[in-house]
């Protein structure tokens, strides 16, 4: 697949094809190498930094959920 460099107001675009699916305001990590190719690795977020455990956790008590099901069975 080829893709072309185009210039978009002051800087430098290369497009990303829809086929390989890639969700808007993704960032990536750029690196050039000395043969001229230029790679991008999707930045993965640092579990370590921010709060974002206390808005994505949910603890769940398994047990109790267990029972909930099985009392729905009988």
């Amino acid at each position: 697949m080829k893709v072309k460099v185009r210039t978009v107001g002051n800087s430098t675009t290369l497009t990303i094809p829809k086929e390989f699916k890639v969700e808007k305001g993704t960032e990536f990590e750029a690196e050039q190498h000395s043969d001229g190719s230029i790679v991008f690795k999707p930045k993965h977020r640092n579990p370590f930094e921010g709060d974002w455990f206390n808005q994505n956790l949910k603890q769940v008590d398994i047990m109790t959920e267990a029972e909930d099901l099985d009392s729905e069975w009988r």
